[in-house]
C-alpha cells in the first residue's frame, strides 16, 4: 500500500526550492523517525537539512511516480513538465546515479524547457552532498557539449563579428576566442546574434568554464583520491578550454599548493602528470625562458621536497616514478633542460650517435637516480615505511638499469 505521506513530502520539498532557489549544499540528518508534526525540511542561509526517515518515503513516491510516467503506465495519470523537473530533481538528490531521471533531464534540455544554467547549478548542488557521482559529472559534459555545439551553430551573418571554425581544424576542442553561445538560452534558439549578444554570450561561457573549475576543486577536497572530479576538469581544460599553454601553465601553479595539502591523494598528482604531458606536447610554443625539461626538473624537485617533508606517503613515490619515466623519454631531446648539462657529451652528440647513444644517457641517468636515492634520500629517510617505499624505488630503478 502506498505510504499516503509521499505526496506531503514531495509539495514540501518543492516549496523549500521556491522560497529559495539558490541553495548551495544540503545533508541528511539523522532522525530516524518522525517527533513532531512539522516539515522534514529544515532550510537555514542556503543550507537544506533533511530528515533521514523522509528520504525513504520521498524516494518511494518519486520513483514509483517517474517511472510509472517513464513507462507510460495508464494508471500514472499526465504529469506535466514541471512536474516532471521535480520528480527528477528529488529522485537525483538522493540517488544521482539514477541516469533514468538524468536522461529526462537531458530532454527537457534539448525540449527547450530546462535552460542549461540552472541544471548546471541544480548539479553542483548534487556534488556538494555527492562528489563522486559519475552520472552527476556525465551530464555535465553532456551539458558543456551542448553549449558548444550551439556554439558551432550559431553563426552570424556576413559581418562576420564573430570568428568562424577554420574548415582544416582537426581539433575537437574549440578556442575561447571562438566561443559564441547563450549559456542561458534554450538549444532550439538558432537564430543570428548581434554583436552585443555574441560578447555577452562569450563572457557567459567563460564565466561557466571557470565556475566549473571551481565545482571540481570543491568536489576534489569533499572526497579523497576523486578520479571523478580530476577526469572532469581535464575534460573541461581540453574541449572548452582548448590545452590553453596559459591555463596549463596557470593549472601548476594553482594545484601546487593543494597538492601539498593532499600528499596521499594520487589523483592531484595525477592531474599535474596530465598538465606536464600536454605542455610536452606543445613545447615549440612555450617561451625560451622555459622549457618542458626545465618544468619536469623542477617537479621533480618539488616531490623530493615534499618527500622528505612528509615521509612514508606512497602517492609521492609513485609521482617520482612518473616523472623519472618522463625524463628518461623526453629530456634528450630537450636542448634546453638544465639536467641536459649532466651529461658528459651532451644530449646533442647522443641524438646525432643513434640508439646507442641514447641507451648510454638513460643508464647514466638512472645510475645517477640510484645514487641520489642510496646516499642522500636514504640518509633523509626517518620512518621504517618510507625505507620501504624507498626499496621498492631503487628496486624498479634496478629493473630499469637491467632492461636498458
Amino acid at each position: 500500500m502506498a505510504d499516503s505521506r509521499g505526496p506531503r513530502l514531495f509539495a514540501d520539498l518543492n516549496n523549500v526550492f521556491k522560497r529559495d532557489p539558490n541553495i548551495d549544499e544540503y545533508d541528511i540528518l539523522p532522525v530516524l523517525e518522525p517527533t513532531h508534526n512539522r516539515s522534514p525540511f529544515l532550510l537555514q542561509e542556503h543550507k537544506l537539512g533533511v530528515e533521514a526517515w523522509a528520504v525513504k518515503v520521498l524516494m518511494k513516491y518519486v520513483a514509483t511516480r517517474l517511472i510509472g510516467w517513464r513507462s507510460q503506465n495508464p494508471l500514472v495519470k499526465f504529469i506535466d513538465p514541471t512536474e516532471v523537473l521535480n520528480l527528477t530533481r528529488a529522485l537525483i538528490l538522493f540517488n544521482p546515479d539514477n541516469y533514468t531521471a538524468w536522461n529526462v533531464r537531458k530532454e527537457l534540455v534539448e525540449s527547450g524547457f530546462l535552460n542549461i544554467a540552472d541544471d548546471l547549478q541544480f548539479g553542483a548542488l548534487v556534488l556538494s552532498k555527492h562528489p563522486k557521482s559519475a552520472e552527476t559529472f556525465i551530464h555535465r559534459r553532456w551539458l558543456f557539449q551542448q553549449l558548444l555545439d550551439h556554439c558551432l551553430s550559431s553563426r552570424l551573418d556576413s559581418n562576420g563579428s564573430v570568428a568562424a571554425v577554420p574548415e582544416n581544424n582537426t581539433d575537437s576542442s574549440i578556442s575561447m576566442d571562438l566561443i559564441d553561445v547563450d549559456i542561458v538560452a534554450s538549444p532550439e534558439n538558432d537564430g543570428p546574434l548581434s554583436m552585443d549578444q555574441s560578447l555577452e554570450c562569450s563572457r557567459l561561457f567563460k564565466l561557466h568554464t571557470q565556475l566549473e573549475m571551481r565545482v571540481c576543486a570543491r568536489a576534489a577536497e569533499r572526497y579523497q583520491c576523486n578520479y571523478h572530479a580530476w577526469s572532469h576538469r581535464i575534460w573541461i581544460i581540453q574541449h572548452c578550454l582548448n590545452c590553453s599553454l596559459q591555463v596549463l601553465l596557470s593549472e601548476m601553479k594553482e594545484t601546487e599548493a593543494w597538492n601539498s595539502t593532499h600528499i596521499s591523494d594520487h589523483s592531484g598528482f595525477h592531474y599535474r602528470q596530465f598538465l606536464l604531458t600536454e605542455l610536452h606536447k606543445r613545447q615549440e610554443k612555450l617561451s625560451l625562458s622555459i622549457s618542458p625539461g626545465q618544468l619536469v626538473h623542477r617537479e621533480m624537485a618539488y616531490v623530493c621536497d615534499l618527500i622528505r617533508s612528509y615521509p612514508g606517503h606512497e602517492a609521492l613515490w609513485y609521482h617520482r616514478r612518473f616523472l623519472f619515466c618522463f625524463m628518461l623519454n623526453t629530456h634528450p631531446l630537450d636542448q634546453n633542460s638544465k639536467l641536459s648539462c649532466k651529461s658528459p657529451n651532451g644530449f646533442s652528440v647522443y641524438r646525432d650517435q643513434g640508439e646507442e647513444a641514447l641507451k648510454r644517457h638513460k643508464t647514466f641517468l638512472i645510475a645517477q637516480e640510484l645514487e641520489l636515492v642510496n646516499t642522500k634520500q636514504k640518509l633523509e629517510s626517518s620512518s621504517k615505511y618510507n625505507l620501504m617505499l624507498l626499496s621498492k624505488y631503487v628496486h624498479w630503478l634496478q629493473t630499469l638499469l637491467t632492461s636498458t
